[in-house]
This record gives C-alpha cells, sequence and structure tokens, in this order.
C-alpha cells in the first residue's frame, strides 16, 4: 500500500515549538485522513530544527466509496399537481448535481420531503489529499508566529519548501507562495542545497545520507550514548536528567508533558537544536570548580551554554563539560576550542559578580528590595517580603513551630528575597534562593535559616521535590500564598490556557506542601489566604471585596486541588468531586478522603450499596436547615433501629475521622447501610403531621452529616 510523506521545510525553529506544533500536526492528520476517506496505517510525526514531519504508513491508494442525503424541499413545494418537477426541485437537485428524477419522496415527521442520495467520487489519493493539506499546514499554531515577505500566512518561522509525496507521485498544492514537490534540503554545512527524493520509501534514508536524522527519537538515543561513553572514559558521570527510555512519539500525545520536558531538560532541548548531534568534551580552569558554588557552575554551562556537567562518583563537579554540535567530527577540536573560550568568558564574570556580591552581607541587602518592583499594582518586593513574614508567623503559631524555630523562619522570611538585588542573580536569575542560600551560609545566618531560604522556591516544576524541613515549607507556602492572593486582588488571574504568570505552578506547589502533612500540619488553608488578603489591603487597593477575593482564590485553589487528584494520584472525576464537596479547607484531609475512596470504590463490593443508602437520606434533605432529633416522637421501630445504629456509630466516626482512617469511618458508615434501607422501607418521611416531617427529616439530616464526613456521597456515579 502507499507510503504517504509530507515535510515543511522551515528556517530554524525554537525547540519549545515541537510539542504543540507536532501534536497538532498528529490531531491533524488524523482528522485529514478520516476527512479523505483515506484508510491507513501508523501515522508518524517527527521534528528537526527545519522541518516538520507527518509520515502515514500503508494508506489507501483511493478514497472509500461515500454515500450522502440532504433533505430538500417538501414534495408540496417540489411536485406540480400533474407530478412533474417544479423549478424548485431542479434547482435543489442540480446544486447536489443529480437529475430531479433521481430525487426521492420520503415520509417524515414534518410531512412528506424528497431527498437527494449524492454518491461522492471516488478520487485517487492524491487528489483528495492535495485539497486538504494546505488547511493542515496553516492550522498549525506556535507560541508564536510570524509573517514573512508581502504573505498572509503566519506560522512558526518562514516556510522555505514543501515535501509531498505518495509513493513516487507529488501531492501537488499551494501554501505561501510555495508549491509542493519532490524536493527537500540535507543538513545545511554538511550537504549541498536541495535534492530530489524519488519514492517516499527513500524519504528517511536519503537525509540520513545527507547527515540530516529526522526521528527526534534516534538523535535523543544518539546523544545519550555518546554522554554515557565520554562519562566512562572520564571515570564520572555525564549529567543529564531525562531516562534513556523516554519516547518522543509517545510525548507528542501530550504536548504539556513534552513541553515541561524540552523547557526543562538539556537532553531533549538538544535533540531539537541539532540535525546531525554529534558530541564533544571541553574543560575549564580548575580553579572555577573550586571557588565558585556548584549552582554557578551548572547554570553556566546547562541554561548559558547548552552544556552538560560531568560530576565525579562522589557527586562533585569536574573541570569538564560536553558540548553537542549540529555537524560531523570534522574541525571539532577547533569547535571546542570555541566552546571553552566561551565558557571561560562566562565563569570569570560569574566569578567577579560573586566575589563582589560577598563583600556584603545579605542582611545588608533587605532595604535594596524597596527598589525592585514586585508588581506595579502591587508595590515593592519589600512590601511583598513583609506580607511574606507575616503569613509565615501567622503559619508558625497555627502549626505550632517552637520559638527557636520562629525566630528562624521569621529571620529566613526577612532575607529569602534578598538575592535578587546581587549581581549574580541579576546576571543567571534562575539562581534565586540557590544563591540567597549561599549568600546566607556565608553571612553565617544559622542552618535553619539558610535551609530554609534555599528551599522556598521548591517545587519548580512537576518533577521537583517539595521543600525537605518545616520552615522551607512554612516559607514556601507563606510565598505562595501571597503570590496568588496579591495577583486575585488586582484582578490577575489565569485565564483559558494563558497563565503567563505561571499561577497555576504556583498553586499546585501549595497543594503539593500541603499533601506531605506529617511535617507541617495546615489544618485551614483558608486562613492564610485571608490573612494574606488583610495585609495585602493595607498596601494597596483591592480589585474587589477581600470576601470576594477570598472566595475567588480558595476556588481557584480547589480547581487546581482536583487536577492535583486526578492526574498526579489517579483519583476518578467523580470521587474527586465526592470528596472536595465536604471541603477541602484542611487540604491534607481531602487528599486522604479522595484517596480512600479511590481505594474503596475499586476493592470493596459493599461499596456501591452504601453509595447508595447514603444517597436516599441525603436527597430527601436537601433543602432542609438541619435540627435536633426527639425520640418520643418516633412512630416505627424502624425509625428508632434507625436512631440507635447512628447513635452507636457517632463516636466510632468521630475518633476515625479525627484520626484520619477514612476507611475505617467507611467500614462504620457501611453499619448503618440495613437500618437505613429498612427505614426507608417502612417510613414514610413526609408526613402530614408537621413535627413528625421535621423529627424524620432531622433524622435523615444527622444521618447525612455523619457520611459527610467523608464525602457528598450524592456526587458518586452509581454504575
Amino acid at each position: 500500500m502507499p507510503r504517504f510523506v509530507l515535510e515543511i521545510g522551515t528556517e530554524e525553529l525554537p525547540p519549545r515549538y515541537f510539542p504543540p506544533a507536532l501534536s497538532q500536526l498528529r490531531e491533524g492528520a488524523a482528522a485529514l485522513l478520516a476527512k479523505a476517506r483515506l484508510a491507513h496505517g501508523e501515522v508518524k510525526v517527527y521534528g528537526t530544527p527545519r522541518r516538520l514531519v507527518l509520515i502515514v504508513e500503508e494508506m489507501a491508494a483511493v478514497q472509500a466509496p461515500a454515500i450522502r442525503e440532504e433533505r430538500g424541499p417538501s414534495a408540496k413545494v417540489a411536485y406540480d399537481a400533474e407530478g412533474k418537477p417544479t423549478k424548485a426541485a431542479a434547482g435543489f437537485a442540480r446544486r447536489h448535481g443529480i437529475a430531479p428524477e433521481s430525487l426521492e419522496r420520503r415520509q417524515t415527521d414534518q410531512g412528506e420531503y424528497v431527498f437527494a442520495v449524492i454518491h461522492e467520487p471516488e478520487a485517487p489519493a492524491k487528489d483528495a489529499l492535495a485539497a486538504l493539506l494546505p488547511d493542515l499546514i496553516t492550522g498549525l499554531s506556535f507560541p508564536k508566529s510570524m509573517r514573512w515577505g508581502a504573505g498572509t500566512i503566519r506560522f512558526g518561522r518562514p516556510i522555505r519548501w514543501i515535501l509531498a509525496l505518495v509513493d513516487d507521485e507529488v501531492v501537488e498544492f499551494s501554501v505561501a507562495g510555495l508549491t509542493s514537490g519532490h524536493l527537500t534540503r540535507g543538513h545545511p554545512t554538511l550537504a549541498d542545497g536541495m535534492f530530489e527524493v524519488k519514492h517516499a520509501a527513500d524519504y528517511e534514508r536519503a537525509l540520513e545520507e545527507r547527515f540530516v536524522i529526522v526521528e527526534p527519537d534516534r538523535r535523543l538515543r544518539r546523544i545519550y550514548e555518546s554522554l554515557w561513553d565520554i562519562g566512562r572514559e572520564l571515570n564520572g558521570t555525564v549529567r543529564y536528567s531525562v531516562p534513556a527510555t523516554e519516547d518522543i512519539s509517545t510525548l507528542v500525545k501530550s504536548p504539556d508533558q513534552f513541553a515541561d520536558l524540552i523547557s526543562r531538560h538539556l537532553a531533549m532541548e538538544t535533540a531539537f537544536l541539532a540535525e546531525y548531534p554529534t558530541a564533544a568534551c571541553g574543560a575549564f580552569d580548575e580553579r572555577f570548580a573550586s571557588d565558585l558554588p556548584e549552582e554557578i557552575l551548572t547554570e553556566e554551562m546547562e541554561r548559558v551554554q547548552g552544556f552538560f556537567p560531568v560530576e565525579q562518583p562522589g557527586g562533585n563537579l569536574l573541570p569538564r563539560f560536553v558540548g553537542v554540535q549540529d555537524g560531523d567530527v570534522a574541525h571539532l577540536q577547533t569547535v571546542v576550542q570555541g566552546w571553552e573560550g566561551v565558557l571561560r568568558a562566562k565563569l570569570i564574570d560569574a566569578s567577579y559578580f560573586y566575589d563582589h556580591d560577598l563583600k556584603r552581607p545579605l542582611a545588608d541587602r533587605v532595604e535594596d528590595l524597596k527598589g525592585v518592583v514586585f508588581q506595579e499594582s502591587l508595590g515593592s518586593m519589600y512590601e511583598k517580603m513583609e506580607r511574606i513574614r507575616a503569613i509565615a508567623a501567622a503559619l508558625a503559631n497555627a502549626v505550632g513551630l517552637s520559638t527557636d524555630e520562629k525566630a528562624a523562619l521569621d529571620r529566613a522570611a526577612l532575607l529569602c528575597k534578598a538575592d535578587l538585588t546581587t549581581e549574580v542573580v541579576q546576571e543567571l536569575s534562575n539562581l534565586q534562593g540557590a544563591m540567597g542560600r549561599e549568600y546566607a551560609r556565608r553571612s553565617d545566618e544559622c542552618q535553619l535559616v539558610w535551609e530554609a531560604i534555599g528551599e522556598h522556591y521548591r517545587p519548580r516544576s512537576a518533577d521537583d521535590y517539595v521543600p525537605i524541613t518545616p520552615l522551607g515549607k512554612a516559607l514556601a507556602l507563606a510565598d505562595r500564598i501571597d503570590t496568588i492572593a496579591s495577583y486575585f486582588a488586582v484582578g490577575i488571574s489565569p485565564s483559558g490556557s494563558a497563565d503567563p504568570l505561571g499561577l497555576r505552578r504556583e498553586a499546585i506547589g501549595i497543594i503539593r506542601i500541603l499533601a506531605d502533612e506529617p511535617t507541617l500540619p495546615v489544618s485551614s488553608l483558608s486562613a492564610l489566604v485571608n490573612h494574606g488578603l488583610s495585609l495585602l489591603a493595607t498596601q494597596t487597593e483591592l480589585a474587589a471585596s477581600a470576601a470576594t477575593t477570598a472566595a475567588a482564590v480558595m476556588a481557584f485553589l480547589g480547581e487546581r486541588l482536583g487536577v492535583y487528584l486526578r492526574e498526579s494520584i489517579g483519583v476518578r472525576y467523580d470521587l474527586v468531586q465526592a470528596a472536595m464537596a465536604v471541603g477541602y479547607d484542611d487540604v491534607p484531609r481531602a487528599i486522604l478522603r479522595a484517596s480512600a475512596l479511590k481505594r474503596l470504590a475499586a476493592s470493596d463490593p459493599g461499596f456501591l450499596p452504601v453509595v447508595i443508602a447514603s444517597t436516599r437520606a441525603s436527597n430527601i434533605v436537601k433543602g432542609f436547615a438541619g435540627g435536633d432529633v426527639t425520640p418520643d416522637l418516633f412512630e416505627h421501630d424502624s425509625e428508632r433501629a434507625l436512631w440507635s445504629a447512628y447513635q452507636k456509630a457517632l463516636p466510632e466516626a468521630e475518633a476515625s475521622a479525627r484520626s484520619g482512617d477514612y476507611e475505617g469511618l467507611f467500614k462504620v458508615l457501611g453499619g448503618l447501610r440495613e437500618a437505613i434501607d429498612r427505614f426507608f422501607n417502612d417510613v414514610l418521611v413526609m408526613a402530614e403531621d408537621e413535627k413528625v416531617r421535621n423529627n424524620r427529616l432531622a433524622l435523615c439530616w444527622q444521618v447525612n452529616q455523619l457520611f459527610r464526613k467523608l464525602a457528598d456521597f450524592t456526587a458518586i456515579v452509581q454504575a
């Protein structure tokens, strides 16, 4: 069966453009092939810095047959008194390319109408694709797009050629003033210009002969193998974070994870910077390895220059690095010398900045924060620091830190943003926090203080660790709560997929820190949010009332908690809703409840019967304000039995809830099921006597409140 290849040749695309582009290309291809009625095998999407590639294996040579029907005018309008087609019928038939005599009369709910039965033509695959490919290409979107020349097309970078083949035949179409053809381009420096691909089956081989490895997975494996070999030669290890088993073709189906990996991991990024990656080892002066903090060395190598650090077996850095060039081994030593010269200049600058920063204790820099803007409407970083201190103090009291710990937390909060004024952080902004820890340590601050400063930006990403120390967690929470509350207070919040300030990431950071409950037992997230907003109200004008803003912040944090429960813990959507419906102010408890529901739903055969019993009690008290039960008003043994079962279960349920034993709580609640079922089978709750009716409602309400110590069971899908 035929093979189809589409290659969109461009000027060099940034690595971060590939996650959305390749994911869209895969999804768009599936929709295009369905619309074209072309059966097919595997769909592959590849990317190199200078091309986006779609390959369809075992594609049908001809479209599948199709029949569609269109309803036309009513029979009364379509035919005259003699039964002959009217102008209306003739026009309808002509519009659909059939003869008026071919129209069919059918009875419908609205009366008799005429229908056109249209047999779609079966075009060759290349003709069907030609009509649809321009929209596929122009429909791709990027983080930023651009126009070029006098055209109106927007794309990530200017399109320079288009190759489109079904086996050895060109799929002819035009986009951006370019006509598709057989031609593509090899490596920009190792191959000579354009060349012809005679058959789609030859595509990958023909490019590799001209030093272009089309498949990103193969480029990534080539990088990994080189890093491993070089590390072994140096009796060390080359640092790279992505495991060698990572499959880019799988990641294309998860664009968010794909984008996250490319933005954070050098090996993945490098795979999209080179069409023919070749690695080599360089060196730098040993004095830099001994004089500069590891964070500076790593940042200059990885983030600034795109080099891989090399570490000794003990974990310390060697004065070596590995670079990857887009090319072969020719002149590689000259390239390495160039790398070494650039890195040496960067490390000389960093050494100067670091030595200059150490001349002032970190505490002396706190006043400088008054000149650093946090946000135009929210004042300076000094004002933010003051709010962080106040929130951290409230948090310290709430979780019962010792006097020494409270003093250390306050000192850490005072100093935590001071490194923003240092020359190293102004040059290498990713080192904020890390340099604060280093400068605090070098300024003879106590270990509790510099550890908390170093941890308070964590977790920075989905796979980063949360702070380990209680003070680090407290400071990280205080900072994030102030950030989210502050932006919401001035009317800035995430909208749709747009979150330029990373507030969703900050919220997930809060959730992850609180999830680690044993070392920092925070029982009221809303109290911290309200405290933060009260502090803010003394410094700036809020866009809405504090109560409205607090509700919006808590709703946002609740939505992020739901995402965390579903995506990180794997709790089913309805179970998440059930657990959170009874409250999530105490985040660790909400997580424990949702996790317990997940386990119970999967393994306890009595789960659904208990859900049904609880729902009966819950549904009947909707709108009822609650009340006390008067046993003297009971008229049936079933009422007395349910009341007795409730009273017996109440202390056990409360004890289980207090201890966080939610599976034990469910077992207690399950013991009420028979009494609940009997009650509803024997008793008419909505009795005519108002006192009796309200007493029965009060009994159901009390039972429902007991169940709500675990979840709102009405939210659970009873399937």
